[in-house]
């Protein structure tokens, strides 16, 4: 995406409220240096949006405070997180890769992170324990918050993703006249 249509992405976002596709922080994600429970927290955020339930683009906006019922504020970062670093972390954790990608941009004469985890074939889940995460949960975003995605919640998501339907199966009689 181009640092344009970027700009012109987050200047759409900033009117809309945290949900299943949206996600404001105020500050930077540690993880340069960082703990594994801090890194943790990036990781987390990143699976359950990747196996949220939605139909568009998800994004975190990153150097952005909430404003619930109005515009969001702008405060900016002063630094920004290596894409190849992250997909390096993320995608070594997890059973299959998670697509997503981080990009900076400026907004407000201010710089702003953003993180976009398109639709992806779901559940992704950790491999390993990780900072406070358990390996073989499913991370999922409801609403505003994350949560552990129940067994129901994740057998839909292998049925919604592969197409499987729970329609009855049809069996179909034809008859043949021997003589003819």
């Amino acid at each position: 995406m181009s640092s344009t249509q970027l700009q012109q992405l987050v200047e759409r976002l900033l009117y809309e409220g945290e949900s299943e596709t949206l996600d404001f922080k105020r500050q930077q994600y540690p993880f340069v240096k960082a703990t594994n429970e801090e890194k943790a927290e990036i990781l987390k955020d990143i699976l359950a949006f990747a196996n949220a339930w939605r139909r568009s683009d998800a994004y975190i906006l990153v150097g952005v405070r909430e404003v619930k019922g109005g515009k969001s504020t702008v405060v900016g970062v002063s630094e920004h997180l290596e894409d190849a670093s992250l997909q390096e972390f993320v995608n070594s954790k997890t059973q299959r890769p998670v697509r997503f990608s981080y990009q900076a941009c400026t907004c407000e004469d201010k710089s702003v992170g953003v993180f976009c985890i398109p639709v992806q074939d779901r559940p992704v889940f950790l491999k390993c324990d990780f900072g406070g995460l358990k390996k073989n949960v499913v991370y999922i975003r409801r609403g505003t918050s994350t949560a552990e995605a129940n067994p129901d919640e994740i057998t839909k998501m292998g049925e919604f993703d592969s197409g499987v339907s729970k329609s009855s199966p049809e069996l179909e009689w034809f008859f043949l006249n021997k003589e003819t």
